[in-house]
């Protein structure tokens, strides 16, 4: 990786140590035709990953699709994913390419992959393994050279405990793993962060002389950021529309956390308890609950719409709720 190019991820995700260890994996695997999963929470950054290791790679004059799998309906996903023929379903009114052929002798980033229905993770691992498809409709194999990085925002060994993900499917994704650190454990970033975010805020605004208070800053960095960089660079820009020249507390906009980190431990414990990231860990579960049960609120109970206003897919919200027994 040239030094422009880790410039450019180091200016996009920050300067941590975590974020240094990032990269170092990234410029690790991308010479390879190694199989990525990218895991991490919503807003960590899958993405840019997934890029940065397309760049990188022999590959990177050749195509890179990215693929939404929490975005296509499941009776659509294998037509999306490897193509079908004329009149293979209803609709199907002329034959078309799915996105394997598509990015054929380049990569396929197939985002949020707990996604795929059990049924599509079969024709999956198989298109994989023999690295052809077939389209939907058609008996006729089509070879591919693809290289795949998939990513996900839930933990999939838990999913494979439920019975949602095949053991072989993330054992043959898991050739070699990227977790990307939530934004509460990267404090330093927080700021680092914030500080790009508001000066490239104030240029788009017209507003050069935009700044932090003091006390907005130490607000910015004792949030947990549910939601991540996506969360934090939303607010910023929130903010610097609605203040003047200095950015204080009351134009963040942050939720009331429903817990203090006094709250976060047991009462009848002592300090000890819990360590700091199992009480950042609690405190953010707990805003992440509160968030989604007003959103409820102001949806009627339509998880749809509320998965669409906390800009998540529907399959991560329903495993919240049920996580969070909302």
């Amino acid at each position: 990786m040239s030094i422009d190019e880790r410039e450019t991820l180091f200016e996009l995700m920050g300067r941590s140590h975590a974020v240094e260890s990032v990269v170092k994996k990234v410029e690790q695997v991308a010479k390879t035709n190694y199989t990525v999963l990218i895991e991490g929470e919503t807003g960590t950054g899958k993405e840019l990953i997934a890029n940065a290791i397309h760049k990188q790679s022999k590959r990177h004059d050749k195509p890179f699709m990215v693929v939404d799998c929490g975005a296509i309906p499941e009776t659509l996903i294998e037509s999306e994913l490897f193509g079908h023929e004329k009149g293979a379903f209803t609709g199907a009114h002329q034959r078309k390419d799915g996105y394997f052929y598509l990015a054929n002798h380049g990569t396929i980033f197939l985002d949020e992959i707990s996604n795929l229905p059990l049924t599509s993770q079969y024709k999956f691992l198989r298109a994989i393994e023999e690295r052809r498809i077939h389209a939907v409709g058609s008996e006729m194999p089509i070879p591919v050279d693809v290289r795949i990085i998939a990513a996900s925002n839930l933990p999939l060994d838990r999913e494979i405990t439920a019975g949602r993900f095949k053991n072989d499917l993330y054992h043959r994704l898991n050739e070699f793993c990227i977790t990307l650190p939530p934004l509460r454990e990267r404090k330093e970033d927080v700021i680092f962060l914030a500080e790009r975010f508001v000066r490239e805020t104030g240029v788009e605004l017209k507003k050069t002389s935009l700044k932090f208070s003091d006390e907005a800053m130490e607000r910015l960095v004792n949030y947990p950021w549910p939601g991540n960089v996506r969360e934090l660079r939303n607010t910023i820009r929130r903010a610097a529309l609605l203040s003047d020249n200095i950015i204080r507390p009351e134009h963040l906009s942050l939720k009331t956390m429903a817990c203090s980190m006094e709250d976060a431990l047991p009462c009848d414990a002592g300090i000890s308890a819990l360590s700091l990231k199992d009480v950042s860990r609690k405190a953010t579960a707990e805003a992440e609950k509160t968030v989604i049960q007003d959103t409820l609120k102001i949806t009627k109970g339509n998880k749809s719409k509320a998965a669409k206003l906390l800009n998540i897919d529907y399959k991560t919200l329903h495993y919240k709720i049920k996580n969070y027994r909302i």
